[in-house]
């Protein structure tokens, strides 16, 4: 037995008709009046976001420039970095020639004075 069979045997079915039908009317007229004080919140939310959207397009080219002067500049203190290690390397295999050939010479000054002896 459901909820309308059970008010349509206390107050018969032409009571119970009318009050479905009060509550249709009441969940319609609720419906209605959220709908309409929704309606400024949803304008309000619509404006904020147009707003939103023409701020981050304003900051966008600036943010831009920013990021391609940092680029810049790491670039161009990567390649002073590489300049200065191509330096540091080609004297440093200088250095390891110059001290190998002088290892070389005692080594050999060395060996040569042994036999002589």
């Amino acid at each position: 037995m459901g909820v309308a069979s059970f008010f349509k045997n206390i107050f018969g079915s032409k009571k119970v008709d009318e009050v479905i039908d009060q509550a249709g009317d009441f969940a319609d007229d609720a419906i209605a009046k959220a709908k309409e004080s929704a309606a400024p919140l949803i304008d309000k939310v619509e404006d904020f976001a147009e707003q939103a959207k023409a701020k981050a397009t304003e900051y966008v080219p600036q943010a831009e420039e920013a990021i391609e002067k940092v680029v810049d500049s790491i670039k161009e203190k990567t390649s002073d970095l590489i300049d200065k290690a191509e330096v540091i390397a080609h004297d440093t295999v200088e250095t390891v020639k110059k001290k190998a050939n002088n290892f070389t010479s005692e080594s050999s000054e060395k060996a040569a004075d042994e036999m002589a002896d």
